[in-house]
């Protein structure tokens, strides 16, 4: 795992990440680490924070491991549960989240130039 990447493994961690998101946007990228598509959608994560410059914070669950933070970010979120998944929150709210195959460098670096960059 990227040094960059916080993992999510409580409820608690969830809730500061969210509140994190009024400094600062964040990624959260649900990992299903049975599923081959979220592996080669983690390995686009991967590449995409290794060449990002932005001030953003990249975060992750696994889903399998941590359920109940899989569970906490579909009610706090309000939005639907896939995996793989990767949701871009800022100002505690979802502006963003796609899944499985729409994860990919170019649609991530489309996604920073509409929602982040100035």
């Amino acid at each position: 795992m990227s040094r960059r990447i916080k993992k999510i493994t409580t409820v608690e961690d969830l809730d500061k990440i969210i509140k994190k998101s009024k400094k600062k946007p964040v990624f959260i990228f649900k990992h299903d680490i049975t599923l081959s598509e979220s592996e080669e959608a983690y390995q686009e994560y991967i590449e995409f924070i290794e060449e990002n410059e932005e001030d953003i914070l990249f975060t992750m669950v696994d889903v399998r491991e941590y359920v109940e933070v899989s569970e906490a970010i579909e009610e706090m979120l309000e939005i639907n549960h896939e995996a793989p998944q990767l949701i871009l929150v800022m100002e505690e709210e979802v502006v963003w989240d796609d899944q499985q195959n729409n994860i990919t460098l170019d649609n991530l670096i489309e996604v920073v130039n509409e929602f982040i960059s100035i």
